[in-house]
């Protein structure tokens, strides 16, 4: 199976930075057509490499002037012929320029328009000025991440780890919304928030905090529920293992791997609940025994044990992994550059579109030739007039 399940769906797509453009990065990986609206006197980014290649692919681009009646009145007849807008701009941009949801649906009453935001589009913070770093301090999600054991040397988050966490809460949406206009034929405006999209993946501790019990501790790279469990540094250059032992099972197998470390004779060794109680004790032992350790070998041994374990992979490892490449995980633009594809294989092992990140502006005759069907020579005039642009 190899059909796009979004052939025939027009997304015009305002959004820039990380959210937004792999939201309609994976849409366009499903099938839709993308059409990046762009300025190249004020790029998104200086460079069209590395984080924009990478979100950006899978689209077309298109560059216009919004800031003018005739680039705002292009944008207009587009959305006629779309089905889906996406931005992520301040509340205040795209009405200031006439091109709203109240307007635009004046003129496509079933658009579906997507409006990502820090906080969202009302409630008293709603201009507050958030990005991905800050709102996981908002989100209490930073309350959760400590490091208690610093023998465990737990290592950093991504900073804009809210960003591809919205990208799929987003994407969810506009297919909700796609399907729900396929069934009635009725549009729909989606107001999403980056902070709640973040909160969302906290439920357990929002529970506890609702029903007035304490949130379960801060405990870095440790699973609750489980000792030992941490990710341990171990012999050699930056080299981690994670593991976690929930099982008396588990915990036999560990102790096999450790067999000079005595942990079975010790008395918290009887049941998981005297191990829980212990657990800094047994989590100091662990990374005492690990830390001369090579990574690897452990992994291999604890695995055949039945052990949850694994040692952290640097993103060259995970690029030439065996495993990755067996299922395609990384498509290729000219034979050596690779992305992420969609992760997800349908039976003939196909992982959705793949096309390279288009240069600004590529798609300009395109978008304003075959699908506006403007001429040349009005083309001309409007590139000239710094309309498209």
């Amino acid at each position: 199976m190899n059909e796009l399940a979004l052939e025939g769906i027009r997304i015009i797509d305002f959004s820039w930075v990380m959210a937004g453009p792999m939201t309609t990065k994976m849409l366009g990986a499903m099938g839709a057509e993308v059409i990046k609206i762009e300025s190249s006197t004020r790029p998104e980014f200086s460079v069209r490499d590395g984080m924009f290649s990478v979100i950006n692919n899978n689209k077309r681009s298109a560059t216009l002037n919004i800031t003018t009646p005739e680039g705002q009145e292009l944008i207009r007849d587009l959305v006629r012929s779309s089905h889906v807008v996406v931005e992520n701009f301040s509340s205040r941009v795209l009405s200031k320029y006439g091109l709203s949801y109240d307007t635009l649906r004046e003129i496509k009453p079933d658009i579906i328009f997507v409006s990502a935001s820090g906080m969202g589009r009302t409630g008293p913070e709603k201009d507050l000025l958030a990005y991905g770093s800050l709102l996981q301090g908002y989100s209490g999600r930073v309350g959760m991440i400590g490091e208690p054991n610093a023998a465990l040397e737990a290592m950093g988050i991504l900073p804009a780890w809210t960003d591809p966490i919205t990208a799929l809460w987003e994407t969810t949406a506009i297919l909700a919304a796609i399907r729900h206009w396929r069934r009635s034929g009725q549009g729909a405006y989606v107001d999403l928030s980056m902070l709640e999209a973040t909160v969302a993946l906290l439920p357990e501790a929002l529970l506890h905090a609702a029903l007035g019990r304490d949130v379960p501790e801060a405990r870095s790279t440790t699973e609750t529920g489980a000792a030992p469990s941490g990710c341990f540094r171990c012999a050699g250059d930056d080299a981690w293992l994670a593991l976690s032992v929930r099982t008396d099972e588990e915990w036999r197998g560990l102790c096999r791997v450790m067999a000079e470390a005595n942990l079975d004779s010790q008395p918290f060794a009887a049941t998981a609940e005297e191990r829980l109680a212990a657990k800094d004790e047994i989590n100091n032992r662990v990374a005492a025994w690990l830390r001369t350790r090579d990574a690897r070998a452990i992994e291999v041994a604890l695995q055949a044990e039945g052990v949850p374990a694994s040692r952290s992979r640097h993103m060259a490892d995970i690029v030439a992994d065996p495993h990755m490449r067996e299922r395609a995980m990384f498509g290729e633009i000219d034979g050596k550059v690779q992305m992420a594809t969609l992760p997800w294989l349908t039976e003939d092992g196909w992982r959705g579109a793949f096309a390279p990140t288009p240069a600004i502006g590529q798609d300009n005759d395109y978008v304003f030739g075959t699908l506006l069907g403007l001429s040349a020579e009005r083309r001309a005039a409007l590139a000239e007039a710094g309309t498209i642009r």
